[in-house]
């Protein structure tokens, strides 16, 4: 049989897990009872060995095939968001204010469907299939846990992919190049002098001054990065200031970097310091800044392991299945197993006009095409089994 015919036959098994997380989502970090679950599942598939922790959740099953070879790693994300669902169905969410609505429920159903696909294979697998279940997608940088523990340790490859609502069902894209960018964070503190409202001269008024640091920070956009490179610096959050007829002395500006240039992004804690100094300077302030490195940016790189996922795609999902996908400015912490391993991250399209299946990613009536999720389940086994395949 195929593998494309064992991924259709967990169809129903798939859905009905996806149904089962939908209902009893959990937020990053807490995702207790979905690890319990997700163990549960992996041992009635005939998994045995299953790796868990003390101190986090998720968890690494490992598929010994019956032949020797490297070793290839699957990861689904397992977190929720904290978002009350408004869609009405029988599996909405039931605890008050988490809801899956990025779509880490199907990650991880298409992925205990594959691991029933793949031990049912094991005799014919010359090598390892790891699969790692990742908590707290939403938050970051939690990756870094699974790397930390030692868990990608002689894992020769990695393989992610996301259900993408902006992406018609029946469609993939796994391309090569940069994907999704960093997700960097700053702290701008502008330092002035408080004084009365209406002696001003008397102190150096800090919300002035940050008003001159949010303008010039765009200078490093549009001035100091080159056209061709993306990127994204905003300021989202301005605290300071408290009497009405008093200076502020001081004032928080809170906000993102991304892009796609790991070399530029290097140098963004030093600009971003010297711009807003500057800026603040012109008023008599100063400006200190706090820059905090994100998940870097998210690029396909390796070009054979591009062209195994786009052909797994493309046996499961028929010819004509892949498609184009611009990079987005979004992140993805998959990125940060990459450092580690070499990788490849695509998306799967869930988005069905005729079933009213059109709205995005993080929001409250956030819904999928469950007849997807076959699909799904067939790419991430063909990709571990071609992988290994290839490299006995």
């Amino acid at each position: 049989m195929e593998i494309k015919d064992m991924a259709f036959a967990q169809e129903d098994y798939v859905i009905a897990c996806r149904r089962h997380l939908h209902m009893h989502p959990e937020l990053g970090t807490k995702e207790v009872e979905t690890t319990r679950f997700i163990v549960q599942e992996l041992k009635a598939a005939g998994i045995d060995e299953i790796q868990t922790f003390d101190d986090i959740t998720g968890c690494v099953a490992t598929i010994r095939g019956a032949h020797p070879g490297k070793t290839v790693m699957l990861r689904a994300d397992i977190d929720a968001l904290p978002m009350q669902e408004e869609n009405d169905c029988a599996y909405k969410s039931q605890n008050d204010g988490v809801m899956h609505s990025c779509g880490h429920d199907c990650h991880t159903a298409m992925l205990l469907g594959a691991a029933r696909v793949l031990v049912a294979q094991k005799e014919n697998i010359h090598g390892t299939v790891k699969l790692l279940f990742q908590m707290a997608e939403e938050i970051g940088t939690e990756s870094r846990h699974y790397v930390e523990k030692g868990c990608l340790d002689n894992v020769d490859a990695l393989f992610g992919m996301h259900v993408w609502s902006w992406i018609d069902s029946g469609k993939a894209s796994f391309e090569d190049g940069a994907r999704m960018a960093c997700s960097d964070r700053f702290v701008v503190t502008v330092s002035g002098k408080s004084a009365p409202a209406s002696a001003p001269q008397q102190g150096r008024d800090a919300i002035v001054a940050a008003a001159n640091v949010v303008m010039a920070l765009q200078g490093i956009v549009s001035r100091l990065n080159a056209p061709e490179n993306s990127l994204v610096v905003t300021v989202g959050m301005m605290n300071g200031g408290s009497p009405a007829l008093q200076l502020a002395d001081k004032v928080e500006l809170v906000g993102t970097v991304r892009t796609f240039d790991k070399k530029f992004r290097d140098g963004m804690p030093e600009m971003l310091q010297s711009v807003a100094q500057n800026a603040a300077a012109a008023y008599g302030c100063t400006a200190d800044c706090a820059y905090t490195f994100g998940p870097s940016p998210l690029i396909n790189e390796h070009q054979d392991l591009n062209e195994l996922a786009r052909g797994a795609v493309t046996k499961i999902m028929g010819e004509g299945a892949l498609t184009h996908l611009e990079k987005m400015t979004g992140a993805e912490d998959f990125s940060v197993l990459m450092e580690k391993v070499p990788g490849v991250y695509g998306y799967l399209g869930v988005r069905n006009l005729a079933k009213n299946i059109n709205c995005a990613h993080h929001h409250p009536l956030f819904k999928v095409d469950e007849e997807q999720f076959k699909y799904g389940c067939g790419v991430y086994a063909q990709f571990a089994l071609d992988y290994l395949e290839q490299n006995k």
